[in-house]
């Protein structure tokens, strides 16, 4: 065992060589939780955190613990693409050579936010039609360009294959792909440990945010990520490992509460649509309240725009795009 202190308040062992390392992280969350295993001194990580000045001397200090740095990594699985998830991926592998692997989709993505102009372009068309105010707009404008600097560009080694078993450190585990909250969300299932490193996909206290693929209009975020809750939801797991809140024992439970709430959710926007022909923004209103920051108006936006898709696709509503906006009524 090392000599150094143990890092008080952001490690904490979950198995055996099994650790949760709480990362910091800005906004509502506050924080980010990542996952390591080691073996012989061999470590994999999984998530990364933001890039952002907490984030690697936590990783550092959590590695000195056992006597390991960051040279000992020697791979990192990522869940999906979000800078919280993935932020210093690229730092760590300058520093150890660590393979990164990732989802296809999760690649794509980090090839077009290359494009940071094209990102920003098409998020403020999309808002734009769906009814935000120019102010909401701008501030959006700006979040995603702080965003681009807390993820270091890197490239991935080696693409993350749906049900397919993985090794390292000693341990197996499968990756299972959950789109949703992401497209190209995975999962990491260790059947020998029955933990689930679940990322974004199930979180004990909130709903991830669901948001539209800009870039793949055949994705529809509501289905893929109830369907995905389905993929997870009876596999015998005594452990959730989220990325965001405590691990939790109840994952059918937790499954069931998630699915519930957006049966809700679809049959109130429903209910505001049956009052008059609104944009999605004013339907959010409706929904959420008036008095939203500017972050939750475009939060909130996005929720109400992918349940609205599924009620397109029914045939429920319908979409009238004859003016400036986007404006939704009953069929």
């Amino acid at each position: 065992m090392s000599t150094v202190d143990p890092p008080i308040h952001h490690i904490q062992e979950i198995a055996d060589s099994f650790y949760m390392i709480t990362l910091p992280m800005p906004l509502r969350l506050g924080h980010v939780n990542v996952f390591l295993i080691v073996h012989d001194n061999e470590a994999a990580l999984f998530d990364t955190g933001l890039n952002m000045s907490g984030t690697l001397p936590k990783i550092e200090a959590s590695l000195a613990f056992m006597g390991l740095s960051i040279g000992h990594i020697g791979h990192i699985f990522l869940t999906h693409f979000h800078a919280d998830h993935c932020g210093v991926a690229g730092l760590i592998k300058e520093k150890s050579g660590a393979i990164i692997h990732m989802s296809e989709e999760g690649r794509r993505h980090i090839e077009r936010m290359k494009d940071g102009d094209l990102i920003v372009k098409r998020m403020r068309e999309f808002l734009s039609r769906h009814g935000l105010p120019e102010k909401t707009l701008d501030f959006i404008a700006k979040m995603f360009g702080r965003f681009k600097k807390v993820t270091i560009p890197f490239d991935v080694d080696e693409i993350l294959q749906p049900c397919k078993r993985y090794e390292a450190c000693g341990r197996t585990f499968e990756t299972i792909s959950t789109p949703g909250h992401a497209n190209g969300h995975n999962c990491f299932y260790f059947g020998n440990d029955n933990i689930l490193i679940s990322g974004d996909h199930v979180l004990p206290d909130i709903t991830p945010n669901l948001s539209p693929d800009l870039f793949d209009s055949d994705f529809h975020p509501l289905d893929a990520f109830l369907s995905s809750l389905d993929k997870v939801k009876n596999l015998p797991v005594r452990m959730v490992c989220p990325a965001h809140g405590d691990p939790f024992p109840d994952l059918k439970g937790r499954v069931n509460e998630i699915q519930e709430h957006h049966r809700e959710r679809k049959s109130l926007i429903l209910d505001a649509i049956r009052k008059g022909r609104k944009t999605t923004f004013q339907i959010s209103l409706d929904i959420f309240g008036e008095n939203l920051s500017e972050l939750d108006k475009f939060l909130a936006t996005n929720e109400t725009y992918i349940h609205i898709i599924e009620l397109l696709k029914e045939g429920t509503v319908r979409e009238d795009g004859s003016g400036k906006h986007l404006v939704y009524a009953i069929s």
